[in-house]
């Protein structure tokens, strides 16, 4: 007797049904692992702050006030740039040895003059120093938000922001090196200090809206605590230097982009960014608060809206504002 096998197999119709549940499966996870990837991402970036935040009030515990935005013009720390003829280094060098990174922060400092990092002490920029460029070209991971690559600028890595005073207030100086002129080989940051609505350049209009770092700033905790109080301040936020979608640009170097300005708002779009805080994040960009707390401030904030008000006075440490935190937080 012949023995019939049968064979079961799908058929075409099966195998294309088949195929368009996968699909969709397909397509209902993928947003769902995006979603858990960027939380993640935004939780080590609010990590990342938080850390940044703490060391400069430990560095505060040890010499007594907070560290400059920056080392820029001195001793009228209002006169605009350039001349490049000050040490230009940013608030981020200082918190070095505050992060476990003192090798790093020795390495840099073995050509420098010992008191080269002091208020009042004016010497050439650190890019003329071998020990200081050597340094600069590190990869810090604590300063590099998990959502950002700013390693992947193609123009322009950025050295130092610097406001300074005009007839009308203030404007800003953002200044660096071309990507094809040591740029490339710059360590990048996703953060730096809050100078407040246009930092501090011998204007009063300006300067009563200061924030906790500005050129050659020295504020002690104890001033914050008894002028806007701790809580209420915002000390480190996110920038990309750049629009947040397309191509990368431009991006911050660590050792000299110290603090920006929060006249300009915050960032809405892909047609802005590039001088107000930014970041990769959806709909928030994130802050440390004077007190180590991070929170999230919402994108889109423009001059002329109450928000708007509201987030100047938050940048300010001792501008007597009462701030409504609900109206920005996000």
């Amino acid at each position: 007797m012949v023995q019939v096998v049968r064979r079961s197999a799908f058929t075409l119709i099966e195998l294309l049904v088949v195929m368009a549940i996968v699909a969709i499966l397909i397509g209902l996870l993928l947003p769902a692992i995006q979603k858990v990837r960027e939380s993640a991402a935004r939780a080590q970036c609010r990590n990342n702050l938080k850390q940044i935040g703490l060391s400069a009030h430990n560095y505060a515990g040890v010499a007594g006030v907070l560290p400059p935005g920056q080392l820029g013009p001195y001793p009228d720390i209002g006169r605009g740039v350039p001349p490049f003829d000050t040490q230009f280094a940013g608030v981020l060098v200082y918190l070095l040895p505050y992060i476990e990174q003192d090798n790093l922060y020795r390495a840099l400092m073995r050509d420098l003059p010992s008191d080269y990092l002091n208020l009042t002490a004016v010497y050439p920029p650190w890019w003329n120093y071998a020990s200081a460029r050597a340094a600069a070209q590190m990869r810090i991971k604590t300063y590099l938000c998990p959502s950002d690559n700013p390693y992947s600028n193609t123009r322009m890595t950025d050295i130092l922001t610097q406001t300074f005073r005009t007839p009308q207030g203030f404007d800003l100086f953002v200044g660096g090196f071309g990507i094809d002129q040591g740029g490339a080989d710059l360590g990048r940051t996703s953060y730096v200090g809050v100078a407040g609505y246009g930092g501090y350049v011998n204007d009063s209009s300006v300067d009563r809206y200061a924030g906790l770092f500005c050129n050659r700033s020295s504020i002690s905790l104890t001033q914050l605590t008894s002028g806007d109080g701790a809580s209420n301040t915002l000390m480190f936020g996110e920038w990309l230097d750049d629009f947040a979608y397309g191509p990368r640009l431009f991006a911050p170097a660590w050792i000299g982009v110290g603090s920006l300005p929060t006249a300009y708002g915050t960032a809405s779009t892909g047609s802005t960014g590039i001088f107000e805080f930014n970041s990769k994040h959806t709909g928030v960009i994130q802050f440390c608060m004077g007190d180590g707390s991070v929170r999230g401030i919402r994108k889109g904030i423009a001059p002329g809206t109450a928000e708007y008000n509201n987030y100047i006075a938050t940048s300010g440490w001792h501008d007597g504002v009462a701030v409504d935190s609900n109206q920005i937080g996000n």
